[in-house]
């Protein structure tokens, strides 16, 4: 984006609102539509310029130190810093679907970070000013709106919009992370599924559910890059009570740091092991 582009940028206010709305449900993520200040870097640095990537690993790994006194693989490192963004990028995409039917359209080159911000809280600037909408939705008529025709046509959008932004990234971080294109994509979609679970869960036990719902909806299973299905189930726990888990695609690695330390989607894990970690008996 050049010079002239951020001087004539103009906030709608529909698109600021959804991110206003996405903050006050989920504190985790600050978003704020405008042009960036001089202390923030461009997102799409971590996906072009080796020195930045190559920061990134170095900070992930003094993270990581400071957690466990064991030194991490390289690939795990990776993973991790990959994750830091990753997560954030699709809550950041898929909260404004979940929350209000809306799809901000944002790239990775129209995001700049706070390099302040801590990690369990994200900071971005964006650059963008349009996002995508259902023809009822009350700001459709809005300069930034764009409306498609049905929910199915806003959840095109939306894992549209999540592959293009990540896809520079997943190139960028493949000759760190050692795997192949198919199991990418899958960490892709467990970044994607446990952002909305996650915002759902916070929502109440209601929206929890329909999370899981509406995930299933997303993701069917072989929808373009995203080859497998959210893959929600139902687990039987103890005392009768019932646990709507899933696995996720793609190992995060943290086991290569601390193997006892598994969480409760984790593949090394089997039903059982799941439920006990659920349950907190582990």
């Amino acid at each position: 984006m050049t010079l002239l582009d951020l001087r004539q940028l103009a906030p709608c206010p529909a698109f600021a609102e959804t991110f206003r709305a996405l903050g006050a449900a989920c504190p985790l993520i600050a978003v704020e539509p405008g042009r960036p200040g001089a202390d923030l870097l461009h997102a799409s640095r971590l996906a072009s310029d080796p020195d930045v990537i190559a920061g990134a690993l170095a900070a992930e790994r003094r993270r990581i130190l400071a957690t466990l006194d064991a030194e991490p693989r390289a690939d795990a490192i990776a993973m991790w810093a990959l994750h830091g963004y990753a997560w954030y990028a699709c809550l950041m995409l898929a909260g404004p679907w979940f929350l209000g039917r809306r799809v901000p359209l944002v790239s990775l080159d129209e995001v700049w970070i706070d390099l302040g911000s801590e990690r369990s809280n994200r900071c971005f600037t964006v650059t963008s000013n349009t996002f995508a909408c259902l023809p009822d939705d009350p700001d459709a008529g809005a300069a930034g709106a764009r409306v498609v025709a049905d929910q199915a046509a806003l959840r095109a959008e939306l894992l549209r919009t999540v592959s293009a932004h990540l896809e520079p990234l997943l190139g960028a971080f493949r000759p760190h992370l050692r795997r192949g294109e198919r199991v990418l994509w899958g960490m892709v979609a467990d970044e994607l599924v446990s952002a909305v679970w996650y915002l759902g869960r916070m929502l109440g036990e209601a929206e929890g559910e329909r999370a899981v719902r509406e995930l299933g909806e997303l993701l069917p299973g072989d929808t373009g890059r995203f080859k497998r299905d959210a893959g929600f189930r139902t687990l039987r726990g103890t005392e009768g009570r019932t646990h709507c888990n899933r696995t996720q695609s793609v190992c995060c690695l943290w086991y290569t740091v601390d193997p006892d330390a598994l969480c409760g989607t984790c593949p090394r894990a089997d039903d059982a092991r799941q439920v006990a970690i659920l349950e907190g008996r582990v």
